[in-house]
């Protein structure tokens, strides 16, 4: 009687673990992410991006994007296998794209935010855009934050700059620019600091980029100071996707590739 009863109590418990496991194996089933192998099957990676921004995207003379980000995008694809397909959009538009499914990915000089990480998937950091030293060639005084105490610095107004300079020097010292416009043929800022007006400008480094190249004496000193990380988008569940993405930027960021892509864009 104890053995007949052994039996179905062993019965009961594998007919309950066969159960249990048939419905995970199906909910996984289910529920399988096939962002990466959908991407795969149809050869192509649509990327979304918001032009122009400095030398991270823009359009060149022949009204065809090319930046870092724009490079980074095609790497990508290439060590895909897939063709890239590259379309523009305004800003909010951006994030709508890749929340929809509209596009596999944005690159767009997209800083990782809390906020936004509630929104979509972000990959790993790829690009520091942080806050940088703007400074004439000629000044040797000035090598890194530590030598901004007392220091006369510009910044535009109501940005991260301008709260940086705050942090070095006093109120009185800080001049704070709407905007870094020329203005009735002047080149406001700029010709300010080559008049000597200030001694330094505190600025983002992509806009700090498209300074030093534009207006010839101008140097950025040491690297960015702050971090604004930028990062790659996908919709959230993309799993396979943003598991394939972050192994190629580490990859890109070990063979060097990231850094070729940098130096070509980045002449400093």
């Amino acid at each position: 009687m104890k053995k007949k009863n052994t039996f179905f109590v062993v019965l009961t418990v594998l007919v309950i673990a066969t159960v249990v496991g048939a419905w995970l194996w199906y909910g996984n089933f289910k529920t399988a992410d096939s962002s990466l192998a959908d991407i795969k099957k149809r050869e192509v990676l649509k990327v979304g991006s918001n032009l122009p921004f400095g030398v991270m995207e823009r359009f060149d003379e022949n009204n065809k994007p090319v930046g870092i980000d724009i490079d980074i995008a095609q790497e990508i694809a290439s060590r895909l296998g897939v063709t890239l397909e590259l379309n523009n959009y305004g800003w909010d538009e951006l994030f709508t794209a890749v929340k929809s499914g509209e596009v596999d990915l944005a690159i767009s000089s997209i800083t990782i935010t809390p906020e936004r990480q509630k929104e979509v998937f972000f990959s790993r950091p790829y690009f520091n855009g942080g806050q940088v030293i703007v400074a004439l060639s000629d000044n040797q005084e000035i090598k890194g934050i530590a030598d901004l105490e007392d220091r006369k610095i510009a910044a535009q107004k109501d940005t991260t700059g301008y709260n940086e300079a705050k942090r070095y020097t006093s109120a009185s010292l800080i001049y704070p620019y709407l905007n870094f416009d020329k203005i009735n043929g002047s080149l406001g800022i700029i010709d300010d600091l080559r008049s000597g007006k200030f001694d330094v400008i505190i600025v983002d480094y992509i806009q700090a980029l498209d300074m030093i190249k534009e207006y010839p004496g101008l140097k950025i000193v040491g690297v960015p100071f702050t971090k604004e990380n930028y990062g790659i988008i996908t919709k959230i569940g993309n799993e396979s996707l943003m598991q394939k993405i972050n192994s190629i930027l580490q990859d890109i960021g070990e063979d060097g590739a990231l850094e070729k892509i940098e130096a070509k864009w980045i002449k400093l």
